[in-house]
Protein backbone atom coordinates (compact mmCIF):
# COMPACT_ATOMS: atom_id res chain seq x y z
CA UNK A 1 0.00 0.00 0.00
CA UNK A 2 1.46 3.35 -1.06
CA UNK A 3 1.33 5.96 1.67
CA UNK A 4 1.05 9.68 0.98
CA UNK A 5 4.59 10.15 2.30
CA UNK A 6 6.03 7.51 -0.04
CA UNK A 7 4.37 9.13 -3.02
CA UNK A 8 5.55 12.61 -2.01
CA UNK A 9 9.12 11.35 -1.65
CA UNK A 10 8.94 9.62 -5.05
CA UNK A 11 7.60 12.79 -6.66
CA UNK A 12 9.94 15.29 -5.03
CA UNK A 13 12.92 13.20 -6.16
CA UNK A 14 11.71 13.45 -9.76
CA UNK A 15 9.70 16.67 -10.05
CA UNK A 16 10.39 20.35 -9.62
CA UNK A 17 8.19 22.38 -7.28
CA UNK A 18 6.21 23.46 -10.35
CA UNK A 19 5.78 19.84 -11.45
CA UNK A 20 4.63 18.87 -7.96
CA UNK A 21 2.09 21.69 -8.03
CA UNK A 22 0.87 20.58 -11.46
CA UNK A 23 0.40 17.04 -10.14
CA UNK A 24 -1.64 18.36 -7.21
CA UNK A 25 -3.80 20.35 -9.63
CA UNK A 26 -4.29 17.27 -11.81
CA UNK A 27 -5.38 15.19 -8.78
CA UNK A 28 -7.79 17.97 -7.75
CA UNK A 29 -9.27 18.07 -11.25
CA UNK A 30 -9.60 14.25 -11.40
CA UNK A 31 -11.32 14.20 -7.99
CA UNK A 32 -13.63 17.13 -8.72
CA UNK A 33 -11.97 19.23 -6.03
CA UNK A 34 -10.87 22.83 -5.99
CA UNK A 35 -7.09 22.93 -5.80
CA UNK A 36 -7.31 25.76 -3.27
CA UNK A 37 -8.59 23.19 -0.77
CA UNK A 38 -5.03 21.84 -0.55
CA UNK A 39 -4.17 24.98 1.40
CA UNK A 40 -1.61 27.73 1.18
CA UNK A 41 1.51 25.63 1.67
CA UNK A 42 4.62 24.54 -0.17
CA UNK A 43 3.97 22.23 -3.17
CA UNK A 44 5.06 18.98 -1.43
CA UNK A 45 2.73 19.73 1.49
CA UNK A 46 -0.14 20.52 -0.88
CA UNK A 47 0.47 17.21 -2.67
CA UNK A 48 0.62 15.38 0.67
CA UNK A 49 -2.77 16.87 1.62
CA UNK A 50 -4.33 15.84 -1.70
CA UNK A 51 -2.99 12.31 -1.39
CA UNK A 52 -4.07 11.90 2.23
CA UNK A 53 -7.53 13.41 2.04
CA UNK A 54 -8.70 13.15 -1.56
CA UNK A 55 -7.55 9.65 -2.52
CA UNK A 56 -8.32 6.34 -0.85
CA UNK A 57 -5.79 3.53 -0.40
CA UNK A 58 -6.64 1.89 -3.72
CA UNK A 59 -6.38 5.16 -5.62
CA UNK A 60 -3.00 5.90 -4.04
CA UNK A 61 -1.76 2.43 -5.05
CA UNK A 62 -2.97 2.92 -8.61
CA UNK A 63 -1.39 6.36 -8.81
CA UNK A 64 1.96 5.07 -7.52
CA UNK A 65 1.94 2.13 -9.96
CA UNK A 66 1.07 4.46 -12.83
CA UNK A 67 3.83 6.92 -11.91
CA UNK A 68 6.42 4.14 -11.55
CA UNK A 69 5.57 2.85 -15.02
CA UNK A 70 5.82 6.33 -16.49
CA UNK A 71 9.11 7.04 -14.70
CA UNK A 72 10.61 3.75 -15.93
CA UNK A 73 9.77 4.75 -19.53
CA UNK A 74 11.17 8.25 -19.05
CA UNK A 75 7.74 9.85 -19.30
CA UNK A 76 6.49 12.78 -17.28
CA UNK A 77 4.80 12.02 -13.98
CA UNK A 78 2.33 14.80 -14.75
CA UNK A 79 -0.13 14.13 -17.59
Amino acid sequence: MATPEEIVEFCTARLSAQGTERLTCWIAWRQGRNQALAGDREPPDRLRHALAYWLNDDERDLLMSWMRRRASRGESLVP
